[in-house]
């Protein structure tokens, strides 16, 4: 207990006092009623996301706010790891690896759009961040690369260049990115648990839990990617999943892939973990896409129910970075849905079913 205390009595103070700051349902309530992208923005000016207002009244592009956001998010990791115990920062930077590994791909979206598709504009190039996250990429290299052979060459020495090298050849001929963005977060989350393996039992422990919930969700992303938009067969599906997941074993899936009615399949998993949350289960759903969404949404409860039990648990584990990076994250990701939900006016209860 001396040595938990040691390692994050500290650290838990601060990040607790910084989790009470996290905007509030009833603010997000506010920004979800506001009449326009205007109005919500206003309400912003007085909470610690008031840059936003700023830029977007300087400069009439939102875009600009959102890569704000997002350099926001990654200063959270880097400010954390002068706080906390020498054994932790390895695994935050495991952390960090999200940002550089989805940096990295929209850059190779721009390139894979401009040379592969010949699409003259894309999206994604307004979200690229040109500081090196962990590796010094020049970023502005891929964007303007001729060829895959370019991509790969400037990322010698990191993990990705590997990666790049094996999938080309099969992004360019199915012409989608698909197989090796998975790659991407392949690498992410083997690297991350090997970080977690380091820490002690306790925090191993959390981390595995944790990670385990997220690694669900991004399954259940491609469950429904690989059956709705590529038609793949439930073998090669299983194939492509991340190991590691909590909840839904490669046997429960293949179910899940299979069923007519996931209710009953999860039944089993759901009532005895999260007793809350088998209201959800009783919703009727017409399609296999709409169950496969009603699962995320009740991983994403999960996710939510395993934060805030770390907040009233063991307070001196490394569950309290965790919960706030998770917390952070969700504050951020629904600010970003807001924002952009009013600057094309959708409507109130569209954008509340979204958050």
């Amino acid at each position: 207990m001396a040595g938990a205390l040691k390692k994050y009595a500290f650290i838990n103070a601060k990040l607790r006092g910084r989790i009470s700051k996290i905007l509030s349902d009833e603010v997000f309530d506010r920004l979800a009623k506001a009449s326009s992208l205007d109005s919500a923005l206003d309400i912003l000016r007085d909470t610690n996301f008031a840059q936003l207002q700023e830029i977007y009244s300087s400069t009439g592009d939102l875009k600009k706010g959102e890569l704000e956001l997002l350099k926001k998010e990654i200063e959270l990791y880097v400010d954390i790891k002068q706080y906390v115990y020498k054994g932790s920062i390895e695994f935050i930077n495991a952390l960090l690896y999200q940002f550089e590994i989805e940096n990295l791909k929209n850059a190779i979206r721009v390139f894979f759009n401009r040379k592969i598709r010949n699409r003259s504009s894309d999206p994604n190039i307004h979200y690229i961040l040109y500081e090196p996250v962990i590796h010094k990429i020049p970023i502005d290299i891929i964007i303007n690369a001729n060829h895959f052979d370019e991509v790969a060459g400037v990322c010698i020495g990191t993990p990705y260049e590997p990666i790049i090298k094996k999938y080309s050849e099969t992004v360019v001929s199915q012409g989608s990115l698909f197989r090796m963005e998975a790659a991407f977060d392949h690498f992410y989350y083997s690297n991350l648990i090997a970080a977690a393996a380091k820490l002690d039992k306790k925090d191993r422990d959390i981390v595995y839990r944790l990670t385990g919930v997220e690694i669900d969700l991004q399954n259940i992303d491609w469950l429904i990617r690989l059956k709705n938009f590529y038609n793949m067969p439930l073998d090669a599906v299983l194939a492509m999943l991340i190991p590691g997941g909590f909840t839904l074993s490669q046997a429960v899936i293949s179910e899940l892939y299979k069923a007519q009615n996931v209710s009953g399949i999860l039944q089993n998993f759901v009532k005895g973990k999260y007793p809350g949350l088998t209201a959800l289960l009783s919703s009727q759903t017409a399609d296999s896409q709409s169950r496969l969404l009603l699962i995320d949404r009740i991983l994403e409860e999960i996710m939510k129910q395993e934060v805030h039990r770390i907040l009233a648990g063991e307070p001196f584990t490394i569950g309290i970075i965790l919960a706030y990076f998770i917390l952070k994250r969700n504050e951020l990701k629904k600010i970003r849905t807001i924002l952009n939900a009013k600057k094309y006016n959708l409507q109130q209860q569209r954008i509340e079913s979204m958050i």
